[in-house]
């Protein structure tokens, strides 16, 4: 719930993704048609494919059909190569190639050499296998090659990078349907701007960022396991430029962060251990995702919620854990035809819950859950899920009560509403209002169910949409006894105020649940002004102090 994207992609972003694609590229490697003779190659000359080894490289690959050129952009160097001629231009100084540059294949080679002293890359070309050569740890290297290959069509080479794992979830013909998809959204790409390379518990993560025909920039995330093969890849749905800034009730001196591992197999999950400085054992505060495919932080735009809680909650003396949701760091390998938000969300939430009882520095009778959004939603299920250990309470922060159909309706019925008072064009939400009415009759329609899923319903994963259809968080936690804290904001244009009423009604007969509505709290908890639309999420933007301090004595009052 807490994207502006019209859909819940909550459970459902991976399989989105395998109906779409990601931009073909250029089909050949030459701007145009002609050949020139192998005979015109000097003996001895290594001929690697261009674009390929370039690209690897990191460079920007631009071709000039009438002038049977192509310039190489990489860093301050402009390197120019014509067809058929044995020098070429480094920032406009004329150096010898050692071979004419030469077509094979619709595609363009040139003297391997030149390349990789001119590129400043260790990678080589294998003539006899038709293979790049990446030096064993150059990561950068390997994803930037797997996306050449991709760009240019070449999916059966591009899989060729996976391990075995995600070639089960992900095959050449799939790959091919996602560069569709990217091709119409952002235009053909058009060179790497850059890359970058982080760790965790689980992956080694290599990002890339290029260029494109549109406006913004396209992204992706191109995740190795231990061998060095590609596990997964995350590409996000929008571009979102990170402007998060720390609040300043961020000290560092009063918390240490370990970085640590939920679960077991292929979908293990990594995560923070954020523990107070003094010596424990502390309570303990797992954060549950919203909808999406969130990180660790719950990063959106300027906000990274569960950051700001961890580093808040520390200072107070209770640790939490916040960890990578399953559909961001295995996106693919994660999607099946059966994927619900037991799988999404409340398996790893128990489980974290159940690993924290067992975990140095932590007190086992003072375990906490705290969910945001859809996270908050599915919390009473959670509370259902843990069996084995001890859990002392749940934190719902703007949880929906109703179903999830029906809120998606409810957010798209509000940004029309908001779009009226501002006197701007309404037809395309009225569209989409007209489209979620005419789906949800399909997902409430009492004939269908998950043995028996509507084909006319457009939404990914009908399976998802009809195991989670007409739930009510409210209803479940009628039936329990865990102490529960309900936060609300008054501005949240997500998970409209009247929801924390829903609440209070439907949990009038428990006296161990409290509540708390904040009047300029938007869905991401951060302060804002005016009416809130989602449009205000890339402002960087922290959690107030007062939230962390209302979580904090709560949670140490109860027991």
């Amino acid at each position: 719930m807490k994207k502006r994207l019209p859909v819940w992609q909550s459970a459902v972003i991976a399989s989105m993704l395998l109906a779409g694609a990601l931009p073909a590229g250029a089909s050949a490697d030459t701007p145009a048609a002609g050949s020139v003779s192998a005979a015109d190659t000097k003996q001895g000359a290594v001929l690697a494919p261009l674009r390929l080894v370039s690209e690897t490289a990191g460079a920007k690959v631009a071709w000039n059909n009438e002038e049977r050129t192509v310039t190489l952009s990489l860093g301050s160097d402009t390197i120019t190569l014509t067809i058929g001629k044995s020098t070429a231009l480094i920032n406009e100084k004329e150096v010898d190639l050692g071979a004419a540059v030469q077509i094979k294949d619709d595609k363009t080679f040139v003297p391997l050499k030149f390349l990789t002293e001119a590129l400043h890359t260790a990678v080589s070309w294998d003539p006899q296998s038709g293979k790049l050569i990446i030096p064993k740890g150059d990561l950068k290297a390997a994803a930037s090659a797997f996306a050449s290959h991709w760009l240019q069509g070449e999916s059966e080479s591009a899989v060729s990078y996976f391990n075995d794992d995600l070639k089960k979830s992900l095959n050449a013909n799939q790959l091919h349907y996602i560069s569709q998809y990217y091709t119409n959204m952002y235009g053909q790409i058009t060179g790497q701007l850059e890359s970058g390379k982080s760790s965790n518990s689980v992956h080694e993560n290599v990002y890339l960022t290029y260029e494109t025909q549109s406006t913004l920039p396209f992204q992706m995330t191109v995740r190795f396991d231990k061998q060095e093969r590609i596990d997964d890849l995350y590409i996000p749905p929008y571009y979102s430029p990170d402007t998060y800034r720390k609040p300043s009730y961020d000290d560092s001196s009063a918390y240490v962060e370990k970085e640590v591992k939920l679960g077991e197999g292929k979908l293990t999950l990594p995560g923070t251990l954020t523990l107070p400085a003094k010596p424990g054992p502390h309570p303990v505060v797992v954060l549950v995702h919203g909808s999406g495919a969130n990180d660790r932080n719950e990063s959106i735009g300027g906000s990274k919620l569960f950051r700001d809680l961890a580093v808040g909650l520390a200072a107070e003396g209770i640790a939490t854990l916040r960890y990578e949701k399953v559909t961001r760091e295995h996106p693919f390998k994660s999607a099946t035809p059966t994927f619900t938000v037991q799988d999404e969300t409340v398996a790893d939430a128990v489980y974290a819950v159940n690993q924290l009882a067992k975990t140095a520095d932590i007190d086992p009778q003072r375990i906490f859950v705290a969910g945001h959004s859809q996270g908050g939603m599915v919390v009473p299920r959670i509370i259902d899920g843990v069996k084995d250990v001890k859990l002392a309470g749940a934190v719902v922060m703007a949880g929906p009560t109703n179903s999830i159909e029906d809120v998606v309706l409810e957010q798209s019925k509000y940004q029309l509403e908001v779009s009226r008072e501002r006197g701007l064009d309404t037809s395309m939400l009225e569209q989409q209002i007209a489209f979620w009415e005419q789906q949800i009759k399909l997902i409430k329609d009492p004939q269908y169910s998950v043995n028996n899923l509507p084909k006319d319903l457009a939404l990914s994963n009908a399976y998802w949409w009809m195991d989670f259809r007409n739930y009510s968080a409210s209803e479940i936690a009628k039936k329990q006894d865990k102490p529960m804290l309900i936060l609300q904001g008054d501005n949240d244009a997500q998970v409209l105020s009247y929801h924390l009423d829903k609440w209070k009604e439907a949990l009038k007969d428990r006296s161990n649940v409290e509540y708390k509505l904040y009047p300029k709290l938007n869905h991401v908890f951060a302060e804002v002004e005016e009416k809130s639309t989602g449009s205000e999420y890339n402002e960087p933007a922290n959690t107030p102090v007062s939230v962390v301090k209302d979580i904090a004595d709560w949670v140490k009052k109860t027991k």
